[in-house]
């Protein structure tokens, strides 16, 4: 068993850096290794009147460690791929966070800060420019992360950029009192990015 614990760590180790394909070849490769290592061990012995019993033992002794073997990288493979689906939820998660905050904490200076009516154009600009910035963020921390040959950062929608500037514009300009304003603009982004973040994770976990 001592054994089979060994060969866990390393198959554990393995799956870090490498994939599974290459994973699966390196222990099909140790499976031959041994079988062929045991049956070479018994026609060298000394004795080669040794039974064909002998023989079968040592077969069927292989094949034990076969399902012993696959048991053990099923455990593996499955414990990898959860971890590999949480990091990808938490990533997606930890980034429109810090899209929504980014682009709130942007319009709470405006509102507090300018003078709206006079610098329409500029802040309309300014605003754009900052959600599309925040919009690409998104796009580089999705593109390091693929699940079942999906990338993450395909599945967001350039039309988001668009569609976030015009919601906070409305309210920015919406004539309520500055706190209100802010108040919304903060529960608008929430929804937003709420609604984002569900469609991207039904497309890369449910396709």
């Amino acid at each position: 068993m001592e054994e089979f614990n060994q060969i866990n760590d390393i198959i554990a180790e393995s799956i870090k850096d490498t994939s599974y394909i290459t994973v699966l070849i390196s222990s099909g490769v140790y499976l031959a290794y041994t079988l062929i290592i045991k049956l070479v061990d018994l026609f060298k012995a000394k004795d080669r009147n040794r039974p064909i019993v002998e023989i079968a033992t040592a077969v069927k002794q292989v094949s034990e460690n076969v399902v012993k073997l696959n048991s053990v990288l099923d455990k593996t493979f499955q414990d990898a791929e959860t971890k590999e689906r949480n990091k990808v939820k938490n990533a997606i998660c930890t980034a429109f966070d810090s899209f929504k905050w980014a682009v709130a904490n942007t319009c709470h200076e405006i509102i507090i800060h300018n003078n709206i009516e006079q610098n329409k154009l500029l802040i309309k600009q300014n605003l754009f420019k900052v959600i599309s910035t925040e919009y690409y963020k998104l796009y580089n921390v999705f593109s390091a992360y693929e699940l079942d040959g999906i990338c993450v950062a395909t599945k967001l929608k350039e039309e988001w950029i668009d569609a976030v500037t015009n919601e906070c514009l409305a309210i920015i300009y919406d004539g309520q009192d500055s706190i209100n304003r802010i108040s919304q603009i903060s529960n608008k982004l929430l929804i937003l990015t709420n609604e984002y973040s569900i469609y991207i994770n039904n497309k890369v976990f449910n396709s």
